[in-house]
C-alpha cells in the first residue's frame, strides 16, 4: 500500500480539475504507473517506450552523483477509479484510492494500492521514470498527479505539454558561457559523458570520444580529446557525415540527437567486437578507420535498414531494442569479410570522393561474392577486388 503526503493545487479558482504535488521514488511509480506498455488504444494518448531513450536517461544519472532532472512528471488516475471515504476501505488487490481532505495548507494524504496500476496513466515524463528507475538506487521525483481525469483531459494535457516544451535557445547557452569563465571545458566533459550534444558546447563528436560506451572512445582525432591515453585515429567527420546518413535515412532519429549516436554505435560496436577492435589496436585496422569506409559502411547499413524498415511493408522502428536492427543489419554486412581485409594495404589511394566510396561498396559486393563461391583457403580473394588493382596517391584526399 503506497501512502503520500502531498500539496493540493487548483491553479485556478474555478476550476473542476485539482491535483497533488507530491515526491516519490522513481522504482515505485513505476510500479504503479503504466510506464512500460503503454498504448493509444488503451485508452492513453501516450508513445510507446523506446528503450534507446530510457537508457540515455540512465546513462546521464549513471554519468555523475550530481546529475539530476528536476522536473516533475505528471501522472492521472482515470476518472472511473474508486475514490474511497477511508484508508480502512482499501485492500491491496483492489483498484482504488483514499484522499483526505486539505488541511489548512492544503496538504492532503492520498493512499492507494499498486492495483491502481491499471487505471493510472503517465502523460509525461515516461521515459524519465524507466531511466531513473534502473539506476539501481532511490530516485526522488516529482510527480503532479491528477486524482481523477477524463480520457479526454489526458489526451489534451499530452498534447499541451508536449507542444508547449521547448529547448533551451542556443544563444541562452553561449551567455551562460561567457558570463562564467573557466568552466567551458568542464561543462563540455559533463555534458558530453551524460550523452547530451549542445551546440559549440557539447558536440555529437565529444559525445562519441568522450563516452565510455561509444565504439570510438578516446579515438577521435581532434582537439577535444585530452586523453592521456587517447589516440587521435577517426576523423570527425566521418562521425560527422555517418551522422547525417543516419538522420537523412530515418528522419525520427533528428528530433533527438542521442538517437542518431544510438544508431550509429550499434552499427560499429558490432563491428569493432567482431574483429576483436580496440583502443589497444586500433592501428593495426587502418582501412576500417579510414574515413571513407566509416562514411560509406554506415551508409550501406541505413540503405538496407530503409528498406526493410519501409513502412509500407513494416512497422518496426530503426530505435527499436536500442536500435537492435542496426547491428543485426551489419552482422550480415560483414559477415564473411576477414580481418586481412582492413587491415593489409590497399592499392587504391584518395577514395574520400564520392566515386572513390564507390568503389568501396562495390568492392564489399565483390569480396562477399568471391568468398560465397569459393571456400578454399587458398584461394586468394584479393585478385579481382578493385581496391587492390590500381596505384595512386600516398595520401587520401579529404574530399566531399
Amino acid at each position: 500500500m503506497r501512502s503520500y503526503k502531498g500539496f493540493l493545487v487548483r491553479q485556478r479558482a474555478d476550476a473542476n480539475i485539482e491535483f497533488v504535488v507530491l515526491v516519490a521514488d522513481a522504482a515505485e511509480i513505476v510500479r504503479w504507473s503504466q510506464a512500460d506498455d503503454i498504448r493509444i488504444d488503451r485508452g492513453n494518448v501516450q508513445r510507446q517506450l523506446v528503450e534507446s531513450r530510457w537508457r540515455q536517461v540512465k546513462k546521464f544519472f549513471s554519468a555523475s552523483l550530481n546529475n539530476i532532472i528536476p522536473t516533475s512528471v505528471t501522472i492521472a488516475f482515470d476518472e472511473e477509479l474508486e475514490r474511497v471515504a477511508s484508508k480502512n476501505l482499501l485492500a491491496e488487490n483492489v483498484a482504488a484510492y483514499y484522499m483526505s481532505a486539505p488541511a489548512e495548507d492544503n496538504i492532503v494524504e492520498i493512499t492507494f494500492p499498486d492495483a491502481v496500476q491499471s487505471s493510472s496513466f503517465i502523460i509525461d515524463g515516461q521515459h524519465r521514470l524507466k531511466g531513473m528507475a534502473e539506476v539501481g538506487e532511490p530516485i526522488s521525483v516529482p510527480v503532479c498527479l491528477f486524482p481523477s481525469l477524463s480520457r479526454l483531459e489526458r489526451a489534451f494535457q499530452f498534447v499541451t505539454i508536449n507542444n508547449k516544451s521547448h529547448k533551451v535557445p542556443t544563444g541562452n547557452l553561449k551567455a551562460l558561457i561567457t558570463n562564467f569563465d573557466g568552466i567551458e571545458e568542464g561543462l563540455r566533459t559533463r555534458l558530453s559523458q551524460a550523452s547530451i550534444t549542445s551546440p559549440r558546447f557539447a558536440t555529437h563528436v565529444d559525445v562519441m570520444n568522450e563516452d565510455p560506451e561509444s565504439p570510438f572512445f578516446k579515438m577521435i582525432d581532434w582537439v577535444n580529446n585530452r586523453h592521456v591515453d587517447g589516440k587521435r585515429i577517426i576523423v570527425p567527420a566521418a562521425i560527422e557525415n555517418s551522422l547525417k546518413a543516419i538522420t537523412d535515412g530515418f528522419p525520427e532519429t533528428k528530433g533527438d540527437p542521442a538517437d542518431a549516436i544510438t544508431v550509429m554505435s550499434a552499427i560499429w560496436r558490432r563491428i569493432f567486437d567482431s574483429y576483436g577492435v580496440s583502443l589497444d589496436n586500433i592501428e593495426e585496422f587502418p582501412n576500417l578507420t579510414k574515413k571513407p569506409v566509416i562514411q560509406r559502411v554506415t551508409e550501406l547499413v541505413v540503405e538496407h535498414l530503409r528498406r526493410e524498415l519501409d513502412p509500407a511493408f513494416s512497422t518496426g522502428s530503426i530505435m527499436a531494442g536500442d536500435a537492435n536492427e542496426a547491428g543485426e543489419a551489419t552482422a550480415k554486412l560483414i559477415a564473411l569479410i576477414p580481418a586481412e581485409f582492413w587491415q593489409d594495404d590497399w592499392a587504391l589511394k584518395s577514395l574520400d570522393t564520392s566515386a572513390g566510396r564507390d568503389i568501396i561498396s562495390g568492392s564489399i559486393r565483390v569480396l562477399k561474392s568471391q568468398l560465397a563461391k569459393n571456400t578454399d583457403d587458398e584461394f586468394d580473394w584479393r585478385k579481382g577486388n578493385p581496391l587492390y588493382q590500381q596505384n595512386g596517391d600516398e595520401g587520401e584526399a579529404e574530399g566531399d
